[in-house]
């Protein structure tokens, strides 16, 4: 392979695996803030006084 190739190769990979890693990022974050809130919210239920 040529200089030029290789680089080529070399910088697609890289930005793929960033591409990924910052979707999974995002996506892991937005499970974890899915469960907070809705712990929060089970939690504010639970001690709300019943009239």
């Amino acid at each position: 392979m040529t200089l030029v190739q290789i680089v080529l190769l070399y910088g697609c990979t890289a930005v793929c695996a960033l591409y990924l890693v910052a979707g999974g990022y995002k996506t892991i974050r937005a499970y974890i803030r899915k469960k907070i809130d809705q712990a929060a919210e089970a939690k504010t239920l639970a001690t709300k006084p019943t009239s």
